[in-house]
């Protein structure tokens, strides 16, 4: 019993994942000074003849160092614009085939102290409820869909952020062979930033052997994210390397060295 209740969840997940899609993207950045009032609009589309009903509401982002990405309603931070976002509108019924226009506020306090990223997550939860009598053992389900809309407010005149790593671990596969380098970035300043971190490989005759490339990871203040270089192909032998944390205005970098 427990094994087809799964298999059916698992099946609607895969049925309703796209009935309703997010059209101009997951990340809404507004560029704001002290007591400015920002209206901003999440473009939403059903995909499907029959109604689809979604669910509207907010949670907070946490980067922090050493910890897996959270998001709940539970708890919150400093830099948090939960006091700050409202919606017009908590939950809605799109008609088949319908586009809709959630319209979102950011109120900034008047406060000339604010300086900084200030963020948090809309959370647009899509559900389809599922009739009794359409299964047997009148069992009744709901396949849902989440999704996370980062909102963002840059607020007064952007400064330089600084990264620096804060960790950096060879993770190792059942053999114990190197396979993965995890770089974990650190943003010391105030405004988020979105670095590419590159690996540079080298062999003990100084040639270049590989590199390696990952881009676009949003980093919030205070905050930290992990990046996962791939070494996996590399042959047999030791290695020097160098990493580079390139986020526009500046470059961070460290060397590295490791056997295979």
């Amino acid at each position: 019993m427990k094994n087809l209740l799964l298999i059916i969840t698992l099946l609607l997940f895969q049925q309703t994942f796209s009935n309703v899609i997010i059209l101009n993207g997951l990340t809404h950045t507004h560029k704001t000074k002290s007591g400015d009032v920002v209206t901003g609009i999440i473009k939403l589309k059903n995909t499907k003849e029959s109604e689809q009903r979604v669910i509207i509401y907010f949670n907070d982002l946490f980067q922090n160092c050493g910890e897996e990405t959270v998001l709940t309603n539970k708890t919150t931070h400093n830099k948090s614009i939960e006091k700050w976002v409202s919606t017009e509108i908590n939950e809605y019924v799109l008609q088949g085939k319908e586009e809709y226009e959630l319209i979102y506020t950011l109120k900034i306090p008047s406060d000339s102290s604010l300086l900084g990223s200030y963020w948090g997550v809309l959370m647009i939860e899509v559900e389809e409820p599922i009739k009794e009598d359409s299964l047997d053992y009148s069992v009744k389900l709901q396949s849902k869909i989440r999704y996370g809309i980062q909102l963002i407010a840059d607020v007064n005149d952007k400064t330089s952020s600084e990264l620096e790593f804060f960790d950096i671990k060879i993770d190792k596969d059942e053999n114990n062979v190197p396979v993965s380098i995890a770089v974990e970035a650190q943003n010391l300043g105030a405004f988020y930033v979105e670095p590419t971190i590159v690996l540079e490989v080298f062999n003990e005759e100084g040639e270049q052997k590989g590199k390696q490339e990952v881009k676009f990871k949003k980093i919030y203040p205070k905050s930290c994210k992990v990046f996962t270089l791939d070494i996996s192909t590399l042959p047999k032998g030791n290695y020097t390397g160098v990493i580079v944390a390139d986020y526009g205005e500046d470059m961070y970098a460290i060397d590295i060295e490791f056997e295979k």
